[in-house]
C-alpha cells in the first residue's frame, strides 16, 4: 500500500510565508498615504484583520 505523499512545509510555516505575503501586499500599497480610497482602506483594514488572525494562530501554536 501507498503513504500518502505529505506536504514538507508545517502549519506554521505555511502562516508565517502568508503572514510575510500580507505585509509585502501592505507596504506595494503604500499604507503611510493619507489619501486613499474606500475601497483602498477597507483592503487595508481586512489584510490587518488576517495578519492580526495569523498571528493569534501562531501565538495558540506555541
Amino acid at each position: 500500500m501507498k503513504n500518502p505523499i505529505q506536504n514538507s512545509t508545517s502549519l506554521s510555516d505555511t502562516l508565517k510565508n502568508r503572514k510575510a505575503h500580507l505585509n509585502s501586499l501592505l507596504k506595494t500599497m503604500n499604507v503611510v498615504t493619507k489619501k486613499t480610497s474606500q475601497t483602498e482602506a477597507l483592503a487595508i483594514k481586512a489584510i490587518k484583520a488576517e495578519i492580526a488572525h495569523i498571528d493569534d494562530q501562531l501565538h495558540r501554536r506555541k
